[in-house]
This record gives structure tokens, sequence and C-alpha cells, in this order.
């Protein structure tokens, strides 16, 4: 019957390992191994009767966080909002069976390292090879004008590029620091040069600017928190800037996308008449949710309903703000889930930055850290997913969903094995 278990779980960590592979071709193929690792999980739950494993705060904030919003979808009358809430359990199942499978198989720090090399390195060549050839090597092409310039590599037609790239890397961090003990220093400071110099090459060459905000949040937030690490990142910060010196002087392309498009959306350019809140499409898509919030203040319209109420006649408050989410976590959650959903994700995130505060001091006045570098990167993580002063994807959107939750399961493992705190 062991015999059995280690099998099922040796398959489970197989599709664990292909999850941020499959990411690249769409949602459909990364949620499906999500699901199968969340049912093998609660087959040997049951089996084993090893209930432990879900009897803690974790499992019950998620709990009570996964029946409210249901509840709401109920009262939404909408059956896209109830599919959305009803199966939304499946990510804290998954989280907590990768807190399983990192327990039962150490060996996935160093394979799951490797696996991101290979894929930073394709996704930096393919698109270096895109922006040159206007396709990449599988040959896929995309537009390739100033005025709308995206690079997508293997992607093709999902400009998340940017977003994929930006996203991990705090987790790859994370994987360098556990992996550290593989190499001697000159090795460790060549290979974490390279990460850090394809990665923000791809995130700067994909055009998302909300990608590199995301990058640069999580580089600085490990910058000023780890010791160890500022000293390993000090030439690659400034590998950083030359390589932005370098792309915004010769690069047109980059340079009006990144730069003069973000001032002119902003209303900062001498011909605008006043600022913009990112850009007039988004300004619109928070009318909507600010209106969404006034009419249900305490929990919202539900999951996913932001697209149904911005489309009625009754509710136009500028032209393009219309969208399938308002392009922001918290005023989506304000909009969808009210209140009680705002205050979920906000508390979270000034949760991180009161550890942020107290690590930084720890260092300052003690000259010791207060958090583990494992715990650093995996807090830059979330601190960067959930800035609120940026746009955002959709909160209930498949394949972001994955990507938030699938570092869940090594913070998880970080504080019960008691390598969180120093």
């Amino acid at each position: 019957m062991k015999t059995i278990n280690n099998k099922i779980l040796y398959f489970a960590y197989s599709l664990f390992l292909l999850i941020p592979l499959s990411l690249i071709t769409g949602p459909f193929i990364p949620d499906l191994f999500l699901v199968i690792i969340s049912l093998i999980f609660l087959y040997l739950l049951f089996k084993d009767q090893n209930f432990a494993l879900i009897k803690n705060k974790y499992s019950f904030f998620f709990i009570i966080f996964c029946l409210v919003i249901i509840t709401i979808s109920i009262f939404s009358s909408n059956l896209s909002s109830f599919k959305s809430a009803i199966f939304y359990f499946r990510f804290g199942l998954f989280s907590i069976a990768t807190y399983v499978l990192i327990k039962s198989n150490q060996q996935i720090f160093k394979s799951l390292f490797y696996l991101f090399i290979i894929i930073y390195s394709s996704l930096f060549i393919d698109t270096l090879y895109q922006y040159y050839f206007s396709k990449n090597l599988l040959g896929f092409t995309y537009i390739n004008n100033i005025e709308n310039f995206r690079l997508t590599s293997f992607f093709r037609d999902d400009e998340v590029l940017g977003s994929y790239t930006a996203r991990f890397f705090p987790l790859i961090l994370f994987l360098f620091v556990l992996n550290t003990e593989l190499y001697s220093f000159k090795k460790r400071f060549i290979l974490i040069s390279i990460i850090i110099i394809e990665s923000f090459t791809i995130v700067l060459f994909s055009g998302e600017r909300t990608s590199l905000a995301l990058y640069l949040l999580s580089f600085f937030f490990i910058f000023f928190s780890s010791k160890k690490v500022r000293k390993i990142l000090i030439i690659p910060t400034i590998s950083i800037l030359l390589i932005s010196v370098i792309t915004f002087s010769f690069s047109d392309k980059v340079r009006y996308r990144v730069i003069t498009t973000t001032i002119n959306q902003l209303g900062l350019s001498p011909q605008s008449e006043r600022f913009v809140l990112f850009s007039k499409t988004y300004e619109g898509h928070y009318l909507v949710a600010a209106n969404m919030f006034k009419e249900k203040p305490f929990f919202g319209h539900g999951p996913k309903m932001f697209r149904f109420f911005c489309d009625k006649d009754e509710n136009f408050v500028a032209p393009n703000a219309c969208s399938t989410h308002p392009h922001n976590f918290y005023a989506q959650m304000l909009s969808e889930l009210g209140l009680f959903g705002f205050l979920s994700l906000f508390i979270m995130f000034l949760f991180i930055c009161f550890l942020f505060i107290k690590n930084f001091f720890s260092q300052l006045f003690r000259k010791k850290q207060f958090l583990t570098d494992q715990a650093i990167c995996l807090l830059a993580f979330y601190f960067s997913s959930l800035f609120p002063l940026l746009p955002s994807g959709n909160f209930f959107n498949n394949w972001l969903s994955i990507i938030m939750y699938y570092p869940l399961g090594f913070l998880i493992y970080s504080i019960k094995q008691k390598k969180f705190y120093v």
C-alpha cells in the first residue's frame, strides 16, 4: 500500500513540476494538472485519515473566504459567478497539496530551479529573436510597429510574457537561496547574474509596463530585506541600469512603449488637460467599480459580475469603461466582493509591509535579519502581486490564480518547518 502511495505522490510531483511549463500553453492544461493534484491530495487525505493537514489557520480562513464568495455568488443569481466561486476551493487544496509534496520530496527545490533556468533561458533567446526578426523561433509573428509594440514569445496571442517572467522571478530567487550549497560563491554569482539579466530583459522587451513595475518591486523588496542576497545583487543591479540605459537609447519601440506611452496615458505630456489614473480606459473601469461598490458596499455583486454590470446602458460612465474586470485587484474586490473582499486582500498586504519594515529596522539597529532569506523571497512575490497602486489582471482568472497560488505551498512549508523567522 505504501508503494502505491509513493507512485501516486510521484505522479503528482511530476505534474507539479510541469505546471510552470504548461502555463505557456494557456490556462486549461495547468488548471487540469492543478485539479488532478488536488484530487490526489483529497484521496490520500481521506485514505490515511490525516486531517491534521487541513486543521490550521490558513485552511480556516480560506474556507471562510470560499464560503462567503459562494454565498455572494448565489445571491448574484448569475451562473458564471457561481461557477467561479464554487470551484475556487481547488486553489486552497492545491496549496496544501504542494506543502505535502515538498515535505515528501525535497528534490523538488533542485528540480524546479533547473526547470525555471531552462524556461527563462528559452524565453530570453526567443524574445530577442522575435524582437529582431518579427517572429519567434516557432514562426509565430507579432505586430512590429512602434504604436503597438508587444513581444509574446511562445505565448503567441496572449500578452503575458512579461507577467509570467516578473511574477515567477521572486520564486526563482527563493529556489536559488535554497540551492546555494550546490555551488561555490563564484558560480552562485554568475548564475544569479544570468538569471537577473535574462529575466529583466524579457520583461523590458515584452513592453508590459505593469510587469516591469512588478519585477522592480520584488527585486528591491529582496534587495533591501536580505543582507546576504544583497551582496550578490549589487552587480546585477548595475547591470539592470545599464540594460535600461542602452535599451532606451537605441530601441525606439521599447522607449516609446515604456516611457512615451506611459507619459501620454497618465496625462503628463504638455498637450494633456489633466492627470489620468493610469489611462482613461482604466479610469473608466474604476468609476464603474466605484458605482458597484456604492450599490453593495459590504459584500459586492459577486465574482466576475463586473462585466455584466458595466454592460448595462444605465451604468455607462465613460467610453471603453466596460471590460471583463476593472484591472485592479482592490477595485475588483470592492465591486464584486465589497469591503469583505477588499479587507481580505488589503490586510494581507499590510501584514507583509509590517514584516518588511520590522525586518528593515532589525537590520538597521540590531544588525540582524528578522526574516529568513527564503521567507523574504516568498513575501516579495506577494508584496508585488498585491501592491495596490498598479493595474492588475482578473483576480478570478484561472491562469493568474495558478501563478498566485503556486508559491503558497512553499510559504506554508517555510512556516511549518520554522524556516520563516531567523
